[in-house]
């Protein structure tokens, strides 16, 4: 008697399931049945019977079902014992073409669950009909154009499992175990929270539906919208809990990767500059797979170079502009096309001759074009170094769903950015102008004044002074008159510069020898001052630079460096080789010295186009043009300028160019 009412429990929870069902799967056309084979009749079927047939469940009754049956396509069924001494049920999936009371033909599928005893009597089943008209219409024309039969199967999966009052798993249906991919030995007897990934909390509706996270036999993850229904004693004792439910990873996937291409154009619409929305564009990737070795890298069409405007890596920890060759990178690039990249395909690029190997080779590497219409402005790039599992076809389609946003994000982004630049510059422009002349008029004056006073009292006072005034008068001349030449050769570096007339000649140039030049016509300088001058030059380091502008970078950072280090202090000069890939690129140039420095609010200004001039220590003159010169000229020769400066500690200047092959 026991057993018999958790039989009808079970076959009330199917119903019950079933019925839940209907909210996610099944239309309301749908038409849930029970026939009792003692009385060969149907004791239960929904009102829609009518609509799919045109007869009512009692003219069903009188005629017989199989009447209306023209053609059977499918009949399959499995066994499953609930109860190992008598009970067995049967899941059948039949197909069937019938004929409707006004002559319409109808295709059908019928799923049901059938009850038979060991002596394989049958007692009743419990089913649903659904019309499928549309469906294999749908399905007959994908197969005259050759496409998937199966994706559209499939999209009518409907799973059911029952699991014991230990959560133990009793039963599974057929296309339970295609999808989660294990055979009936495997899953029967498995527990329930084998299947689901615990790092992830189940979001539940007023329906008594719920989303989980399964992991199937293969380690996919595959979110799935289950009905779960707890079966009780009469003594509130849980007997078994019945699952039905409904795979909408596809639907969740496109709905995740349709909300951050909303994310994305969003943040793009936002004040966020260009770097902090490489960032944001990185987070949102990370959403979709892994990305911890991740770059966005730009094409310079004009210049045919690459930049790397964002990088991150686990192995490298940056990647300067180079010149376009043969990489991955520009693999893409050239192709306009997304790769998927594994060792053996890199490998067989690299002997086809089509690219080669740049940097740390990795287990796996992706690419995506990044377009404007039908130009390819950049790569995104993801790769693991490990694992070669890591990216699939799948992570590809997602990443080409989402790169078209990105691009015209990033397009809009720049022409923002570049537009801000060119506001800000003109600013800074027409207020450096204006500060330029103020400082010609004033500190031009100074020097000249100091010209004109001690030259007039060597004119009229030549024959009352001592040999020892007139030598003191003619060294303040003399010193004088150099920085004069100096503050006007600047001037007129300057503005020939600023008007585009200054030639720009690269050629391959000793860095050792170019900054011994410099330090010879400063000689007198750094022994007027007795300063101690401490060389560590590369020996062998060249660089691809315009000779003209190398002296002046060169002798406005070390007459810097001498101009405001106290008398007896130390100026040290020393070069780095910047790696890239393994192989030299860059050399660094540092210039530090032990003198006054530089405080925090004019430390901001110095490269900003701000002009700003001040007195070394001995009172030298100047028009604080010097520096402005010096970083318009490295980047002109593409390389890149930064200082560090403590007040009363000293400066250092460091500059680099690459290096020449």
């Amino acid at each position: 008697m026991y057993k018999e009412k958790i039989k009808g429990k079970i076959l009330k929870a199917v119903v019950d399931s079933s019925e839940q069902l209907n909210h996610l799967l099944i239309n309301k056309n749908s038409v849930f049945y029970k026939f009792d084979f003692t009385t060969m009749k149907y004791d239960y079927m929904s009102d829609s019977i009518l609509k799919l047939t045109g007869f009512s469940k009692d003219e069903i009754n009188e005629k017989g079902f199989s009447s209306i049956v023209k053609k059977i396509v499918k009949d399959e069924k499995s066994n499953y014992k609930i109860d190992s001494d008598k009970e067995i049920i049967e899941e059948h999936i039949l197909n069937y073409l019938i004929e409707s009371k006004n002559k319409e033909p109808k295709w059908v599928e019928d799923i049901s669950f059938l009850s038979r005893t060991k002596e394989n009597k049958i007692n009743y089943s419990i089913g649903v009909l659904v019309e499928i008209t549309e469906l294999n219409e749908l399905i007959s024309n994908l197969y005259n154009e050759k496409n998937s039969l199966n994706s559209i199967l499939n999209l009518a999966e409907i799973i059911f499992i029952i699991t014991d009052n230990n959560n133990k798993i009793t039963f599974i249906n057929e296309k339970g175990l295609a999808f989660l991919d294990y055979s009936k030995k495997e899953i029967i007897g498995k527990q329930i929270s084998d299947l689901i990934h615990d790092d992830k909390k189940s979001k539940e509706n007023n329906r008594n539906i719920i989303e989980i996270l399964i992991v199937n036999k293969s380690g996919e993850e595959k979110i799935i919208s289950w009905y779960k229904k707890d079966e009780k004693g009469e003594k509130d004792e849980l007997l078994f809990t019945l699952y039905s439910g409904l795979d909408i990873t596809l639907r969740k996937k496109q709905e995740k990767v349709q909300h951050i291409i909303l994310e994305i154009l969003e943040e793009s619409n936002t004040e966020a500059n260009l770097q902090e929305f490489y960032k944001f564009i990185h987070d949102s990737v990370k959403k979709l797979m892994p990305a911890d070795n991740f770059y966005i890298s730009l094409y310079n069409q004009e210049t045919d170079t690459l930049t790397f405007p964002y990088f991150i890596d686990q192995i490298d920890s940056e990647a300067p502009p180079k010149k376009f060759g043969r990489g991955l990178t520009e693999y893409v690039l050239k192709t306009g096309k997304s790769a998927l990249i594994d060792k053996k395909t890199d490998d067989k690029l690299v002997k086809e001759g089509k690219a080669e190997m740049v940097g740390t080779p990795s287990m796996i590497w992706l690419g995506i074009p990044l377009k404007i219409q039908d130009n390819t402005i950049g790569v995104l790039v993801v790769q693991d170094y490990e694992k070669g599992s890591t990216y699939t076809e799948k992570e590809k389609e997602i990443l080409e769903v989402i790169s078209y946003s990105i691009s015209r994000a990033i397009e809009r982004k720049k022409v923002e950015e570049e537009r801000d630049k060119m506001i800000d510059e003109l600013r800074e422009i027409n207020a450096s102008k204006d500060k330029l002349f103020s400082l010609i008029s004033h500190d031009l004056r100074s020097p000249f004044n100091s010209l004109l006073g001690f030259s007039e009292i060597l004119t009229n006072e030549y024959d009352s002074l001592t040999q020892e005034e007139i030598k003191e008068y003619l060294k303040v001349i003399n010193e004088t008159s150099k920085s004069l030449y100096g503050m006007t050769s600047n001037l007129l570096q300057f503005s020939r510069f600023q008007m585009g007339t200054f030639e720009f000649n690269p050629v391959k140039i000793s860095l050792k020898r170019a900054i011994q030049k410099s330090l010879k016509m400063l000689k007198g300088n750094v022994l007027k001052k007795q300063l101690n001058l401490l060389l560590d030059i590369d020996q062998d380091a060249e660089v691809l630079v315009d000779e003209d502008m190398l002296n002046s970078i060169l002798q406005n950072l070390i007459s810097n460096s001498i101009k405001f280090t106290k008398r007896g202090g130390e100026i040290r000069i020393y070069t780095k080789i910047i790696s890239f890939f393994n192989e030299p690129h860059q050399i660094e140039v540092y210039i530090e010295d032990t003198g006054v420095g530089i405080g925090k609010n004019d430390l901001k200004k110095i490269f900003k186009g701000h002009v700003h001039s001040m007195p070394g220590t001995e009172k030298e003159y100047g028009t604080g043009l010097g520096l402005l010169l010096v970083k318009e000229f490295v980047e002109k020769n593409g390389g890149h300028i930064k200082v560090k400066s403590k007040l009363n500690e000293g400066t250092s200047f460091v500059f680099s160019f690459p290096i020449a092959k």
